[in-house]
């Protein structure tokens, strides 16, 4: 009996390989979960269970919908730009009408300019020569055309200020009743002013030179403009109104751009500045030729 069992432990010592494949298989049986899924002597296991379709639309939607946002705004910013270029298009165009324009009144103010120049000329030889001719005749002076002074009432105009100023008659018209300001752009109420300054002068004074002069105040204006060029642009305007709206003879007017060189008030205050702004009739005792 002993031996038969040596002979069993022999047999076993001598070939233990065809009992290990089947142990192995025991063993992984047992104890499934312990490293034995890799062998290759188990079934395969099964593929891991996939989630329905429907658990990644939740991301995906809000993705959607912040894309969509984003290009609501950028259609909503584009229509704003677009908008924005319609209308500045629209104010190019007005400031190129505005432009040309300015360019012709500038191109027919320069004409005029030279027909004022010769006429100013004119005036200036006329006023040497009077005073040329002015002597002492005894005790007695010979002054040009004392008249004028007691014809100083006849030229009251509400809102307008007469005065003498040595042997000349001065008008102030305020520039702000005649002219946008800072422009030589003349107002609604510019033209009745005007209509009676002229009939007044036709009745009055019609032989007598007569200068146009602009004064402004000492603000400084905008876009390069000279306060001497602001007062000779309303100078003009204003000649213009009185020789081809109401066909006043040309050559008795000169016109003169004072600018601020001569303030009747204070440039400190606004009252002071818009007595400043003004225009200026000047009335010569002596008359103009042809």
């Amino acid at each position: 009996m002993a031996s038969d069992i040596f002979a069993e432990v022999r047999i076993t010592r001598r070939s233990p390989r065809p009992w290990y494949p089947i142990g192995l298989v025991l063993c992984c049986a047992l104890f499934g979960g312990w490293g034995c899924n890799q062998s290759p002597y188990l079934a395969p296991q099964p593929a891991a269970a996939v989630w329905p379709a429907g658990t990644s639309v939740q991301p995906e939607q809000a993705q959607s919908l912040d894309l969509n946002r984003r290009t609501s705004e950028l259609d909503a910013n584009n229509r704003d730009l677009h908008a924005q270029l319609a209308q500045s298009r629209q104010q190019v165009g007005l400031l190129r009408d505005q432009v040309q324009l300015l360019q012709k009144q500038l191109s027919e103010s320069g004409d005029r300019l030279q027909d004022l120049q010769v006429a100013k000329e004119q005036a200036e030889k006329d006023l040497r020569t009077l005073q040329a001719s002015t002597t002492r005749r005894g005790s007695a002076i010979i002054t040009a055309n004392n008249s004028l002074r007691q014809q100083v009432r006849l030229i009251e105009i509400e809102g307008l200020v007469s005065r003498m100023d040595g042997d000349v008659v001065r008008i102030e018209l305020p520039a702000d009743q005649l002219f946008s300001p800072g422009t030589a752009q003349m107002v609604g109420s510019a033209f009745p002013i005007l209509d009676r300054i002229a009939a007044e002068v036709a009745q009055n004074y019609p032989r007598q030179v007569i200068g146009i002069e602009g004064h402004t105040d000492s603000t400084p204006l905008y876009g390069g403009v000279s306060s001497h060029h602001l007062a000779n642009s309303q100078a003009v305007a204003v000649f213009d109104q009185l020789t081809r709206r109401n066909r006043l003879p040309i050559r008795q007017f000169y016109i003169s751009a004072q600018g601020p060189n001569q303030p009747l008030a204070t440039n400190s205050t606004q009252v002071g500045q818009a007595k400043n702004r003004r225009i200026e009739l000047v009335i010569h005792p002596h008359t103009y030729e042809g």
